[in-house]
This record gives C-alpha cells, structure tokens and sequence, in this order.
C-alpha cells in the first residue's frame, strides 16, 4: 500500500473503526481512522480456502470464519485503547448457513460457487417458465440459478432432509458471524439481496420464491440498512474487547458493494471493476431501474440505493489454474510480459472460455465449463496465457455491453484487485477489449476498506481520503475490433460449454 494511502498511529484521527472482510481466500481485519486510512500495522489476515468438489461443492467451516474473525480482531486491537466507534463487515456475497433452534450451525457455509444444487435450479427454471423468470429477474435483480438461495435450499430439502427438518433459520454467513459474536443475527439489505430471493424495490421477499424454497419469511432474516447499526455495548464482543464496548456493527454487507466503495466507484457513471479470484463490474445507481437486462443483476442496498452489474466466478482463478496446467513459471515475471500481453492482439491467440466453475454472468448457466479452441502444435505456454487473459476481458466485455443499456456510458472506470499486480501488462487487454480508458487504484484491501467506509458513515468527523491511482491505461486505437470478432466466436463457443 502507497505511505500516502496509509497513516503511522501518532498521525491518525478518530473516529477510529474496524474492518472485517471474509473472502474467498482469507478473513481479513484492520483499523482505519477518520480519513479511511489504514492505521500502520494494525491489521491481520488469516489464510483460508474453500472445500471444493467435483460434484459441485464449495464450502468453508462457519465457525472456522467466526473463529478466524476473533482472532483478525484480537491481533488488529492489542495493545489499542479505542474507542473503536463502528465495525463495518463484508463477505462473498450469497452465502448460506443452516442453524438449529439453538443457534449452531447444522452445515458449513455453502458459498457462492457451489453448484450442486444444479438439478433444482433447472427444475425450478421448467416449473416456471420463460415469463415468470423474467418476472422474477425484474422483481429481485437476480436470476434462478445456483448461486441464489431459492434452489438451494430446495436441494437441502431434497437431499439432506435432516438437516430441512432440524433447521430453524437459514442465515448469510456474516448475520450468522453476528448471530455468535453479537448475539443477533444481524444481516444488512446487500446482504440479504445477494441471496436472490429480496424484492429490489419493497425490500420484501418475493413471495413465490419463498414457495420454491419451501420455507416462510421468519426463517431469513430481516434486512437492516447500514443506517441501522447495532450497538456492541453488552455483548460477548464487548465482553472479550474492551475497546469496542462503544462500537456499532453495520449490519454486513456483500463483498460487492465494499468493492466499490473502497475504490471511489460510487457515482452511476463511475464503474467498479474487480479483477480477485471472482471478477465483476459494478455501479451504484440512485432511484429505480425499469428495464434490468437479462444477464445483469440488481441489489437493492437501502431505500434509494442499487448495485447493478454482473459477475463472474473465475478471474484470477484462471490465471492459476493456467499457470498450473502449462507448467507456467510459478512467478510469471520470469516472463515477457509486456511482449506478451501488451502486444497487439492475434487471430493466431487461442480463444479460451474462462468457465472453470460454471457461468454466471451473462448466461448463468451452471453447467458450463471452460473450452479451449484454436489450438494448434505450434501453440505454447505463454500462448495458453495469453488466450486465457483475452478470455477474462471477453467476459468482462459481455457484462460492459449489458450494463451500457442500463444508463450513460461510464465517464470512468476504476480497477483493482490481486490479479491485476500479478500480470498488470493485462490492463492493455482489457482497456482495448472495452474501448475505453481504465484508471488502476493503488490501494490494497481495498474491499476491506470499503466495509470501514461503511462503518464511518455511522460516525461523525469522518472525512475519507480519495483514493490514489496508480496509471491510467488508454486503448490503443483499432483494437476494439478486433475483440469484438473474437467475442462473436466466445459467444458461439460459451453455448457449447
């Protein structure tokens, strides 16, 4: 992180607040001060990952994260007298923990990339029909698919009934982090809406999905906006920290929207691209949406606010898996990278559908799976790569052109996320595939801080700096072209995936 963007103890001014930020490959905490800075040295991270399967399963212990995040939170405040004022929080988004009528845990957290509940999700998608979906897409700014809550907990139903039968709630792993910590289970509206069941207007679950899933309202909890805190005072959070004894905890939100916010993505005419092991673009638009297109979503965060855009499960999870399976060099900076990603684009290039984990946005299609074509002997290595970063932008290109019917064109774009240090040359790929100029921020855990931002908006005094940004990248004349016929064939392609 640039010394500009962070701030020594002796120089930093309250309110002080924490941020929590459990993602894919770790739960994270850190203290911040008035400006949104991080406080040097006051942070912590605790390496995790995800229990996968080749049926589909992507899980991660529920009290593992909880465990983890009072660990993040006691190395972050020894030593600090506080007062913290606020704890903003954010994980992945639509995530799932079933729990008894004691408050324990009856799964482990079911995340975002589980598609075993494929089955249900195409059941459900026959049962209702082309103008229902649509319907539905309109009314929750989500589709039906394996992500999203309603098909998977008809596949808890269907194949773990005891767990159906022993189930008294159904919580989002951070109102279920709240749930122990607090004892509350508190769950913000971005949250809730993340699961694809909240109505993106009413704030209301949509009835006929509560019918699909097989369960009433009061077994989900109910949203809170960030502008309802709960207070920490005479909790076990309080009771073990003494320095959050006056603290609120915004209600948590999904990584999403931290994303944005932490990079200054907060205008609708500023997106917010994220390049992690998921990637995404997103904008915060004010007032309603009427036409939502089909492969983008919309998640209502309060009673004027939405997120709109499209995600996709794999991004910086191609460029390991590419770099595993062509026995890449493990630091890629043994490369050329600049010859070989910033060169001029070539028909020559394999054409790679990036779908290691299924598709989400724009088709949503759960079953899919990545191709490689064009290949030929003379292919190499460093070729795979390139053709697999090309493929990245395509999916981010398709997710542009969608969310470009949505509202104006963007009069900016703002970047971040760990992929793009690994292979930063890649930003020339994605400004010419997008035809449009890309401003790279240089701040680290830059989700994190969009979940302490959340906290100061709770405090007063807070006056959060504007995020530097490292370079921006322009595109190079005539390119755009050439992406646009190669997304013609990842099109074709994606429909046989």
């Amino acid at each position: 992180m640039s010394r500009r963007y962070s701030v020594a103890m002796e120089d930093a001014r309250a309110p002080f607040v924490v941020g929590l930020d459990v993602g894919s490959g770790g739960t994270r905490a850190a203290l911040y001060d008035a400006t949104g800075r991080e406080v040097d040295g006051r942070k912590h991270k605790a390496v995790h990952t995800f229990t996968t399967g080749a049926d589909g399963t992507s899980t991660i212990g529920a009290d593992q994260v909880v465990d983890e995040l009072q660990e993040a939170l006691g190395i972050v405040l020894d030593g600090f007298d506080g007062p913290v004022a606020a704890i903003g929080v954010d994980t992945f988004a639509s995530s799932l923990v079933a729990v008894d009528a004691d408050g324990r845990a009856l799964t482990p957290c079911i995340t975002y990339a589980d598609t075993r509940c494929r089955a249900q999700t195409a059941a459900i998608r026959e049962e209702l029909g082309e103008a229902e979906l649509a319907r539905l897409h309109d009314a929750t700014g989500a589709r039906v698919h394996s992500s999203f809550l309603a098909p998977r907990l008809r596949w808890i139903a269907e194949e773990l009934p005891d767990v159906a039968d022993a189930a008294e709630r159904y919580m989002a792993l951070g109102e279920y982090a709240a749930h122990r910590l607090l004892g509350r289970a508190a769950i913000g509206t971005a949250a809730a809406a993340w699961g694809g069941m909240l109505d993106r207007r009413s704030g209301e679950y949509e009835p006929r999905l509560l019918k699909i899933a097989g369960i009433d309202a009061d077994a989900l909890g109910s949203p809170l906006d960030p502008s309802d805190p709960v207070p920490v005072a005479g909790t076990p959070l309080a009771e073990r920290f003494g320095a959050l004894a006056d603290a609120v905890w915004v209600p948590c939100v999904g990584d999403g929207l931290c994303a944005n916010l932490g990079i200054g993505a907060v205008g609708p005419t500023t997106w917010g691209i994220s390049t992690a092991t998921s990637g995404a673009i997103r904008v915060l638009v004010e007032g309603d949406i009427p036409e939502l297109p089909g492969g983008l979503w919309a998640y209502r965060v309060d009673a004027t606010r939405t997120l709109v855009g499209s995600a996709m499960s794999d991004c910086g999870r191609v460029l390991d898996h590419v770099r595993a399976t062509f026995a890449l060099p493990e630091d890629l900076a043994e490369i050329d990278l600049d010859g070989l990603l910033g060169a001029a684009p070539q028909d020559s290039t394999p054409l790679v559908v990036p779908f290691l984990s299924g598709e989400r946005g724009t088709g949503w299609r759960d079953g899919a799976r990545a191709l490689y074509a064009g290949v030929s002997a003379s292919t190499t290595p460093e070729d795979f790569l390139r053709g697999a970063m090309e493929g990245i932008a395509l999916s981010f290109l398709r997710i542009a052109d969608q969310l470009r019917t949505v509202g104006r064109a963007p009069e900016r774009i703002v970047l971040s996320g760990g992929m793009t240090g690994v292979v930063p040359p890649w930003l020339q790929i994605l400004a010419d595939a997008l035809d449009a100029p890309i401003d790279h921020v240089d701040i680290a855990r830059s989700t994190m801080r969009g979940a302490a931002l959340l906290a100061l908006e709770a405090c007063e005094g807070a006056e959060p700096a504007v995020p530097p940004v490292t370079c921006r990248v322009e595109p190079v004349a005539g390119r755009a072209e050439h992406y646009r016929r190669r997304l013609a064939r990842f099109e074709a392609l994606a429909d046989l995936a």
